[in-house]
């Protein structure tokens, strides 16, 4: 146990340093050119996964799935419903991320200032030049202070905090069960096809791939496979990596720091809002959250 608490904690510090180099990367490179790069970056990333989830929906519900089932039977059907009943999350959890204020700014004029007695957990901002609430941070690239800040995210085009956080939780989540769904079609094709071993470099070199009609297919849909591992791979880790900092009540921006880990129910309470997890089957499903980002439990509190 202690070994694996330290090898967590080494893997926390490390990710943390990564993200921090990665920001600072970022924060010079916008030094530089200021609204170019805004204006490149986030556009870039929403067309980019745009085209990606298009290409994906079309590619597996018109010609991979007729492949592996009956046209006409339920497995089919139930096939297109829950494809277009994922895309549908992932595109309103993103929107709604993305709409969602989550900047100290959003907040109601008079919950922007401490109320009596809580002054001094509130820190100042030099840039924004006014107190902030506690776990609120200055995001260079966006500009204001947000609510418990998690990190900036390109492809929401905005930072990840106390209000748009179930959102970006429930776009991961739809991102991988959509990524697995796929995948398992995907895997239903190579394997009637035979087409695994096609991309083995030993079997490229050692057999005469012209005598196989269809060994350009099958080196194409085995490749498409192998992309589609990576598409479940790297939103499933971003998924559980979120979900570890919810259960914890930390943070990307303070992996380590857990004083306000207040036991796993109401951790996941102050993320998910009251309805909880059911927050997952649908982006518009309303979870009023405990508090507005001003006030928060710690440890020695409850």
């Amino acid at each position: 146990m202690l070994r694996f608490r330290f090898l967590l904690r080494t893997a926390c510090g490390w990710s943390q340093r990564m993200c921090f180099r990665t920001e600072e990367g970022f924060r010079r490179c916008f030094q530089l050119h200021g609204k170019k790069v805004m204006g490149l970056i986030h556009p870039f990333c929403a067309i980019f996964l745009l085209c990606l989830i298009g290409f994906m929906f079309v590619y597996e519900l018109c010609y991979v799935l007729p492949q592996i089932t009956d046209p006409h039977g339920i497995w089919h059907k139930l096939g297109w419903f829950m494809g277009i009943y994922t895309v549908l999350n992932v595109l309103g959890n993103w929107c709604l991320g993305f709409m969602t204020n989550t900047s100290v700014d959003g907040l109601l004029l008079e919950r922007q200032y401490p109320v009596a007695g809580e002054a001094h957990l509130w820190h100042y901002c030099s840039t924004c030049q006014k107190l902030v609430p506690p776990r609120s941070w200055h995001c260079r690239l966006c500009n204001v202070c947000i609510l418990k800040r998690d990190h900036h995210c390109t492809f929401f085009a905005s930072c990840i905090g106390h209000t748009n956080q179930r959102y970006f939780l429930a776009f991961l989540f739809h991102l991988s069960f959509g990524s697995g769904q796929a995948l398992v079609y995907n895997g239903i094709l190579n394997w009637t096809n035979k087409a695994f071993l096609v991309t083995d470099p030993l079997l490229l070199i050692s057999q005469d791939t012209t005598q196989d009609a269809d060994f350009n297919w099958k080196y194409t849909i085995a490749n498409l496979f192998k992309l589609n591992l990576f598409l479940f791979a790297a939103p499933l880790f971003m998924f559980v990596f979120q979900m570890v900092m919810v259960y914890r009540n930390s943070t990307c921006y303070k992996m380590i720091d857990r004083s306000y880990d207040v036991g796993w129910r109401r951790n996941f309470d102050m993320v998910l809002g009251k309805r909880r997890f059911w927050i997952f089957f649908l982006p518009t499903i309303a979870s009023p959250l405990p508090t507005d980002g001003t006030q928060w439990l710690q440890k020695q509190t409850v």
